[in-house]
């Protein structure tokens, strides 16, 4: 039993723990919205010192930071600024004049609040910039282009922009179809002519910046690529310069629920580049073509909008590596396929989650079954076990060797009783990785004061519930475990547990209340079936 001075230690940690996540961590997830607006001006006067579009190329031909911008051509007329929307499936963006591809981009379906009109999410949800997709070149006589107006007329799909001085000829042509028939995705597709001379690269880039208040969503920020059927992933504060030198089909920026990918879709051999923004506060990632003459011509499918599978999919076939499933993505498609064919029937996630919940607790029981019986073996052998290291507390190889006889004597093996377990474990932590990660849970709500299971509960109520529960199958489960340290080890898990739950999202923990109350329905089943009687029948001497 827990003494009443370490209860009062538990307690009071467990009541700062959750005054620190209400008072602290929740206005500054509330101000994160706040802070993202009040950064966007900042960010569009950073476009203009993109890292890319001051590179160049040293004399190894490998790409390096570091040249000066010179002047545009003179004479050039600027007109009144002018955009045109086009949409894909699922967003809708505005393509500008400027010489940033996007100049908006916002999902149709996603929003990001609760509230009927809240705001949808948009690019600078995602990567804290407004303003999306630049090309550069890494000869510094080329370098004003990242700043030039061109002109755009509308197609029947999309927008053609165009730019012509005394040094190139630059069009862009963008399509993208409406309706549910329409690919997820916008065409881009770019053609440059080099009048006098060509540089040797051309860079495609997206960037993303941190926050610079506390951001809940940190380490979910990342920049990515794919190369040699392997998806890279670094997150916003550990961007540092790298070259990939390998092909590369796409890169991308990424947050928990959202990512914006640029997929190659040309037959040219596109290169990397990951670059960091000043001070660590985030990166930029190009995909870098070669140039070889003075005609430049590539494409691209450009994607924005959630992290969904089907829509990724169907962008390009491995863009569904940016669903981060852990290293158990092959149990965890089918556990989310089995999520999502229940919420057709039950029309509730919250609900789908406790089904799938107790289907697992089904189809586990037999390998729980057999662990508990190895578990009450051990506990009938705990006294002559005790007798044994008491005896040879001073010879540890003969107290193995003792060991082992008696349990072989006996018929008991140890890894029979840790084996059902440890097949268990990757199921856990696969359903754990898709409740975290999966779009599906995005502001869906679930029943009562949980109106959104991809965030944490308000109120903590499933934590401190769930804590309860595993304290009392605790009591019920037999205890294989001598050393007082380990015992208080034993104890306080519970709460360790409970602690780590506030703040994930509620659906994740909706899964571990339901997981604690039938796994206490279940050790009450197989104490009566296997004559158990919790602790005491491990402690007996």
């Amino acid at each position: 039993m827990i003494d009443r001075r370490t209860l009062l230690a538990i307690s009071l940690c467990f009541g700062i723990f959750i005054a620190w996540q209400k008072f602290y961590i929740e206005p500054q997830m509330l101000a994160k919205q706040a802070a993202q607006q009040a950064l966007s001006a900042q960010q569009k006067q950073a476009l203009a010192q993109n890292p890319a579009q001051n590179a160049q190329v040293s004399p190894d031909h490998s790409i390096t930071a570091g040249s000066s911008a010179v002047s545009a051509p003179a004479n050039r007329e600027h007109h009144p600024a002018q955009n045109l929307p086009i949409h894909s499936g699922i967003a809708d963006a505005r393509i500008g004049d400027a010489a940033e591809f996007i100049t908006e981009w916002a999902s149709k379906t996603y929003r990001q609040g609760l509230a009927s009109d809240a705001p949808p999410v948009d690019l600078q949800t995602v990567t804290s910039e407004s303003s999306q997709i630049d090309l550069s070149f890494e000869d510094k006589d080329f370098a004003y282009l990242a700043n030039v107006q061109g002109e755009l007329k509308p197609t029947a799909n999309g927008a053609i922009w165009a730019y012509e001085d005394g040094n190139v000829k630059m069009e862009r042509e963008f399509s993208g179809q409406e309706g549910s028939a329409a690919a997820p995705y916008l065409n881009i597709a770019v053609r440059v002519t080099f009048k006098n001379k060509h540089p040797n690269y051309a860079f495609l880039s997206i960037g993303s910046e941190r926050l610079q208040t506390k951001d809940p969503e940190e380490k979910d920020r990342s920049l990515f690529y794919f190369t040699n059927n392997s998806f890279e992933r670094t997150q916003l504060k550990s961007v540092k310069l790298e070259q990939v030198s390998t092909p590369v089909k796409y890169v991308g920026a990424s947050t928990r629920y959202f990512v914006l990918a640029l997929v190659n879709d040309s037959p040219i051999e596109a290169r990397a580049l990951l670059q960091p923004l000043p001070n660590e506060q985030g990166g930029r990632i190009s995909l870098v073509y070669p140039v070889t003459s003075s005609q430049l011509s590539f494409a691209t499918r450009s994607y924005f909008g959630p992290k969904e599978l089907v829509s990724l999919r169907a962008v390009d076939p491995t863009l569904d590596h940016v669903v981060d499933f852990g290293w158990f993505t092959a149990i965890a498609y089918p556990l989310l396929n089995i999520l999502k064919w229940l919420y057709q029937y039950v029309r509730n996630y919250g609900i789908a989650i406790i089904l799938l919940t107790v289907l697992l607790k089904v189809i586990t029981f037999p390998l729980t079954y057999k662990s508990m019986k190895s578990m009450k073996e051990m506990a009938r052998l705990q006294p002559q076990l005790n007798k044994l290291r008491e005896q040879y507390k001073d010879n540890k190889e003969e107290l193995n060797r003792r060991t082992l006889e008696m349990m072989r004597t006996h018929g008991y093996n140890p890894v029979a009783g840790c084996l059902p377990m440890v097949i268990q474990m990757p199921i856990f932590f696969a359903l754990y990785r898709v409740l975290y990660s999966s779009i599906e849970l995005y502001h869906a709500p679930f029943a009562f004061w949980i109106r959104d299971l991809s965030a944490h509960d308000p109120y903590y109520v499933t934590p401190v519930l769930m804590t309860a529960l595993m304290f009392l199958q605790q009591k019920m489960t037999p205890n294989t475990a001598t050393d007082p340290t380990q015992q208080k080890m034993m104890q306080l898990m519970p709460v360790i547990f409970g602690a780590f739950m506030l703040a994930l999202p509620s659906g994740l923990t909706i899964y571990m209340l339901v997981n604690a109350a039938t796994s206490v329905l279940q050790q009450g089943f197989l104490n009566k079936k296997l004559d158990i009687h919790g602790p005491a029948t491990a402690s007996a001497r």
